[in-house]
């Protein structure tokens, strides 16, 4: 499985179909779809919008359509709209992906993120080169997280993790000492710190990478 983040800057989203967009909100951020027919994707959408502008300034794009908004009492607004614009249709009923939500799109520019099979990734990626070439396209490999970890960590690092949480050893404050989770386990002390360690700086690792490639 793969996931594709694909973007659009302020520049090309002003010089494309969605340019009327721009000046209504900076953003539009779709939370949920929530349904697709023949009218397009209705959208659960939080704007945020331009000095001046509201919900009603919507209704002059041609491929939305305002079904209902809520008005909190801070002012935040929460817009139901059936969007028909062709790449928002494709982005639904292509086969082998899934658009990811939250997305936005809107006058800071457009960002979505897909998940799905190689070829579904590929075969979107064209249909977006048709409609509206992305600026930025950054596809990663998607790999279970059970079997990254086992790939991560040896199997007796895995039993001293699950052992040492169990009771509590990385609790704050701790729950037991290392030499009680060394007798527990019945291994020396020594050993048991160095796996311990192994696994920890692993796992770092492996979070520090995961979050820079967010």
């Amino acid at each position: 499985m793969r996931e594709a983040h694909i973007s659009w800057n302020a520049l090309s989203v002003a010089n494309s179909d969605f340019a009327e967009i721009t000046h209504i909100a900076s953003k539009l951020e779709v939370v949920a779809h929530l349904s697709v027919s023949e009218r397009g994707v209705r959208q659960l959408i939080i704007p945020t919008f331009v000095d001046g502008m509201g919900p009603e300034h919507l209704m002059e794009v041609p491929f939305l359509e305002i079904e209902e908004t809520n008005l909190g009492i801070s002012g935040e607004a929460h817009i139901i709209a059936w969007n028909s614009h062709p790449l928002s249709v494709a982005a639904i009923r292509f086969q082998d992906i899934h658009i990811i939500p939250p997305y936005s799109f809107g006058g800071d520019g457009m960002e979505i993120t897909v998940r799905g099979v190689p070829s579904g990734i590929s075969k979107f990626l064209k249909t977006c080169n048709v409609f509206l070439p992305p600026d930025r396209v950054k596809v990663v490999e998607m790999i279970d997280e059970e079997n990254q970890l086992e790939q991560l960590l040896t199997e007796k690092q895995i039993e001293c993790i699950i052992n040492a949480c169990s009771v509590g050893y990385y609790q704050t404050p701790k729950k037991t000492s290392l030499r009680q989770l060394s007798e527990n386990m019945n291994i020396p002390r020594s050993t048991l710190q160095e796996h311990l360690s192994r696994a920890e700086a692993n796992l770092m690792n492996w979070a520090a990478e995961s979050l820079r490639n967010q």
